[in-house]
């Protein structure tokens, strides 16, 4: 499948896999190819694992962890799975490669699921407060 910045999938291909460690865990059936807001086409392989929205439990009530801008956690999922990639991507800058996996996911969520403004917002600033302690920890650099 093949997607377009901000264009709305029709469908995309998974199962969820229950026997999988945490609390959802999705395996994507297809390849996806998306191209991003820079023109960099990210593939997204088959096979490739997501929990889709790394919301907690006791919170799901309040943000429900897939919504209709789901696409957009996908993508930022990819993007910090690939993060040497990226990080090359991105000349070696390790706070570009994550900001921008950052702001593209609110880009897709804003686009997709605009109904969603506080949650897209919330969840933004959390990724953006915390997310580098994950990120950072993640890689590992050759000495």
């Amino acid at each position: 499948m093949k997607l377009n910045y901000l264009e709305q999938p029709t469908h995309i291909s998974m199962n969820f896999l229950p026997e999988y460690p945490g609390n959802r865990t999705f395996e994507i059936t297809e390849d996806i190819e998306v191209t991003l807001s820079d023109g960099y086409v990210l593939l997204i392989q088959k096979g490739f694992r997501t929990d889709l929205s790394s919301v907690p439990s006791w919170a799901w009530s309040i943000f429900r962890p897939i919504d209709q801008g789901f696409i957009g956690d996908l993508i930022h999922d990819a993007l910090w799975d690939d993060k040497i990639g990226q990080i090359k991507h991105f000349n070696n800058v390790i706070y570009d490669a994550r900001k921008f996996a950052d702001e593209e996911r609110l880009r897709w969520r804003t686009k997709l699921a605009p109904n969603k403004k506080v949650k897209n917002k919330i969840t933004h600033f959390i990724l953006r407060l915390v997310g580098g302690l994950f990120y950072s920890r993640e890689i590992n650099i050759p000495n």
